[in-house]
């Protein structure tokens, strides 16, 4: 089946409950024996249902269901194809700017596309990051990161077992080091449960 997603934007989740309370409360207004101009809140009526009518995320139905998730992943790896990574956004190294911009250029109405078709793929999700294409974003980088405007490492324990690796910041690592030159040599020995402790007491000061 050939998928037609329309790249006209559809309102988010928040979007989408904000403008339901307001037509809630025109409704109210409208059967109010103490509102005078009645014809004017019928319009603003009539409009904030043509809006609802026209950016509601509708959901697909039957073999269309089936078309817009496989669709959905074939845009998604078209996306990623050339994004720039979180670590070349957030250090900015020499040619990010230009490989962002050439990503935004070629990718604009499939990114368009893929906001409105998750959309419609999770129209009774209350996620408003739900069509957020951010975490997707790649992690390490294929550009120099020698010569960034912004340097910086992190420190990654591998973590015993499945939980998730504590992750130590170069800043951190260094006010570690100024507290107790010790603990900063033991903490690839500690366990992960005792790093995401030491990580606490130092984000709470």
């Amino acid at each position: 089946m050939d998928l037609q997603i329309d790249t006209k934007p559809l309102l988010r989740p928040a979007q989408l409950a904000d403008a339901r309370g307001e037509r809630a409360s025109l409704e109210k207004k409208l059967h109010n024996p103490h509102i005078q101009d009645k014809g004017e809140v019928a319009k603003q009526l009539k409009r904030l249902d043509q809006m609802l009518s026209a950016q509601t995320p509708k959901p697909f139905e039957g073999a269309a269901k089936d078309a817009a998730v496989k669709l959905e992943a074939e845009l998604r790896e078209e996306l990623l194809q050339g994004m720039p990574s979180q670590e070349e956004m957030r250090k900015n190294p020499p040619g990010a700017v230009d490989k962002h911009m050439a990503w935004e250029h070629k990718n604009k109405q499939k990114l368009l596309q893929w906001k409105n078709l998750v959309l419609r793929l999770n129209h009774d999700n209350p996620d408003g990051s739900v069509a957020n294409f951010e975490k997707y974003r790649p992690r390490g980088s294929t550009l120099n990161m020698d010569s960034a405007q912004i340097q910086g490492r992190e420190y990654f324990m591998p973590p015993p077992g499945v939980a998730p690796a504590v992750v130590f910041s170069e800043e951190e690592m260094s006010l570690i080091r100024d507290l107790n030159p010790g603990l900063a040599d033991k903490l690839a020995l500690l366990t992960n449960t005792q790093r995401a402790e030491v990580k606490r007491v130092l984000q709470q000061g």
